[in-house]
């Protein structure tokens, strides 16, 4: 008995012997094997039917023994602690498997590279990481890991963070096995392992991050530089509150860009456009809209800006780029105001080529009036016939000076003589005549340069200046007021001139004439209308007083504007080139002595005009010839021996000019008097010197035109 039971313990001492083994597979298997020696055996699924001498269970693991005879209560109790300590290391062994299966599968679907260290020595890393580094993960672990992965100027920052036990995410440069640099983000967080104090990071490659990022900011920088270009004001806020703000903002909002950072935007809204700014932020809207900002000084520019969504320092911001209209709208100003010019000049030159045309078919009529009322007072005796002869002279005459105010205005009046007429006395020998016409309660002001002379005709400048003096006049209706005439020599007008009416003006010599009243003044609807013919806002005015001084003005080639407003007085201003006294060219002519011996060639299309030149003439003792148009002439001329001849200017088929060509052209220097009732200035400058001998304006009394003749033959 003694040696059986000694020969069970040393089994027993064996199977414990066996638990000890490193694989707990192995350990169960050594303590089944062992225990077989004492008769008891696994149950076999061949065996059912024996009965289970004993079983164990832990956790998904159970084992039934069989015993041949009766090992002893003794041998079951050992036998069961066995086999519980064998199923115990093997349910463990499964569990730390499945924690091992699950960490590796972590480890490597990480898409961030992890490393445990102690004090900067790695003691364990992942996949992910050998990838990023292209280190094998045996050549990550030690403590030159770090050294190996970082870039020499970056070093002393990450031991620093590691000895200060950093928490949290920081940028540095990484170095991979063969050299190439990278930007790399490490998160590093502090652990256990066990009882052990340890360091996790967590290591991702940002390069595409830094990339993006570097695009953005590139983004960021020509945004705003565009908008600095683009604008005059670029703000960049969150929420209405102002971030930061660029370009004229001292001159535009009199306050330097660091107080305004921090500050709402609204603050610098003019109340107008307090609610649509409003609406704008609280609705996130984007998109350009019109709005009044209040200025330097309280001063309301207004002012278009353009929003749009952007990002700041990578956050999200609302940009808002403003533009200062006020340029724009004074450019938009010159141009209505240049396109009312055109219109305005438009409708005066088709009114003058209106009042032209009229004035030319009328001075024919004119001429048979006026030529045959002077044959009646030559032939009449009786005098009741004589008084009826006077009053048809006296109303074609009157009839004549309208149709001269017409022309004038339609800048067809020629300016004949040109002499040096010195305004300044001009003016004063008026002021004397209209003294008992102006206004008794007007008291006039002279102040005139001394030099104030320009080359034009007196008589027309004459009409100019007493239009004016006596509009000036009838501007102060009733009341007491002041009349200022003033002239002085300008080299350079300004830019006023550049809306005035009439000749372009350029610098050069000027004599600048202003009068000035104190009177009623005009609204814009008048001033634009004033030059107009028959546009009168007198009672018995006919609207051609001003229109002849704009036409005179410009056929002496001067400008003039007027200046107005209501209950402030009006100012008319005229540019005129200036002249010199002392280069006077006299004209005056030799009268002939031969006229009744001279015969005349009379070109005119009209027949009532041949037809009273004629018989004039012929009163006189000269001899006349007719043709009717300027091919007739030109037969007529070929075979006659005219000493002069009364060409008309315009004509069915040939032109007075045209007609003049072709008669130079033979060689003959016969004196040529051109006749219209619209002659132009720039006729003499189309024609060629001494083509012509003289010009007669339409309608003209006889002793017009014998003066005419008489000047063209002893030319």
């Amino acid at each position: 008995m003694a040696s059986m039971a000694e020969s069970a313990s040393n089994v027993l001492q064996r199977a414990s012997e066996a638990l000890g083994a490193d694989d707990p597979e192995q350990a169960l298997a050594g303590v089944l094997a062992t225990l077989a020696e004492l008769g008891v055996t696994a149950a076999s699924a061949a065996d059912p039917e024996r009965d289970a001498w004993l079983e164990v269970e832990h956790g998904e693991h159970k084992v039934v023994l069989v015993a041949d005879g009766e090992p002893g209560e003794p041998v079951r109790a050992v036998a069961r602690n066995l086999l519980r300590s064998a199923l115990l290391r093997l349910c463990e062994h499964d569990e730390l498997k499945r924690v091992r299966e699950r960490m590796q599968m972590l480890s490597s679907a990480s898409f961030e590279g992890l490393f445990v260290h102690v004090d900067g020595v790695v003691i364990d890393s992942n996949q992910r990481l050998s990838e990023i580094s292209g280190f094998d993960q045996r050549e990550l672990l030690g403590a030159e890991t770090i050294k190996r992965c970082v870039v020499p100027e970056d070093l002393p920052e990450v031991f620093r963070r590691i000895e200060n036990r950093y928490e949290g995410a920081y940028v540095v440069t990484g170095l991979t096995r063969d050299g190439r640099k990278f930007p790399v983000e490490l998160q590093s967080k502090q652990g256990r392992l066990g009882e052990k104090p340890v360091r996790v990071v967590a290591v991702r490659d940002v390069s595409e991050r830094e990339r993006t990022l570097a695009l953005l900011h590139e983004s960021e920088r020509r945004l705003r530089e565009l908008a600095r270009k683009a604008f005059d004001l670029t703000f960049l806020g969150r929420d209405g509150v102002i971030l930061d703000v660029e370009g004229r903002v001292q001159e535009l909002l009199g306050a330097a860009r660091d107080e305004l950072i921090g500050r709402s935007i609204l603050e610098f809204i003019a109340p107008s456009s307090l609610a649509l700014s409003k609406e704008v932020i609280t609705k996130q809207r984007i998109g350009a809209y019109e709005i009044v900002v209040l200025g330097a000084g309280g001063e309301l520019i207004p002012m278009a800006v353009v929003v749009v969504d952007s990002t700041f320092e990578g956050e999200p911001v609302r940009v808002a780029g403003m533009r200062d209209l006020r340029p724009a709208q004074r450019v938009e100003a010159e141009r209505r105001e240049l396109e009312q010019q055109v219109v305005r000049s438009q409708r005066l030159e088709s009114l003058g080529v209106l009042a032209g045309g009229i004035a030319h078919d009328f001075n024919n009529l004119l001429v048979g009036v006026l030529g045959n009322a002077e044959l009646l007072l030559h032939r009449l005796t009786d005098p009741f016939d004589r008084e009826s002869a006077e009053s048809i002279r006296t109303a074609g005459e009157r009839a004549a000076d309208l149709i001269k105010l017409m022309l004038a205005y339609a800048g067809q009046r020629d300016v004949v003589k040109r002499e040096p007429v010195d305004l300044a006395a001009l003016l004063r020998e008026l002021h004397q005549l209209l003294a008992a016409t102006l206004s008794k309660k007007a008291r006039v002001l002279l102040s005139v340069s001394p030099s104030s002379v320009v080359l034009g005709d007196r008589a027309m400048l004459t009409q100019v200046l007493m239009n004016l003096l006596t509009n000036a006049s009838d501007a102060l209706e009733d009341s007491v007021g002041t009349i200022e005439v003033r002239t002085e020599l300008v080299t350079e007008p300004d830019a006023r001139w550049d809306a005035a009416l009439g000749a372009t003006v350029r610098p050069g010599s000027w004599l600048l004439l202003e009068i000035i009243d104190s009177g009623a003044g005009m609204d814009e609807a008048t001033q634009s209308r004033v030059f107009e013919p028959f546009f009168s806002t007198k009672e018995r005015g006919h609207g051609l007083g001003l229109a002849a001084c704009l036409g005179i003005v410009s056929a002496h080639g001067g400008a003039i504007r007027v200046e107005s407003a209501p209950d402030q007085g009006s100012r008319f201003s005229v540019l005129l080139p200036a002249g010199q006294g002392d280069d006077a060219t006299s004209l005056t002519r030799e009268r002939s002595q031969r006229a009744s011996a001279s015969k005349v060639l009379v070109v005119d299309d009209e027949a009532v005009v041949r037809t009273q030149v004629r018989r004039s003439l012929e009163l006189r003792g000269y001899v006349v010839e007719e043709a009717s148009s300027g091919e007739s002439a030109l037969n007529n001329f070929a075979r006659s021996d005219a000493d002069v001849i009364l060409l008309d200017m315009t004509m069915h088929d040939l032109d007075g000019t045209e007609v003049a060509r072709r008669i130079r052209a033979t060689g003959s220097r016969v004196p040529i008097v051109l006749a219209s009732g619209h002659l132009k200035t720039v006729v003499e400058q189309e024609l060629e010197r001494d083509v012509v001998q003289g010009f007669l304006r339409k309608p003209f009394r006889i002793v017009d035109l014998v003066d005419a003749i008489e000047r063209a033959l002893v030319r």
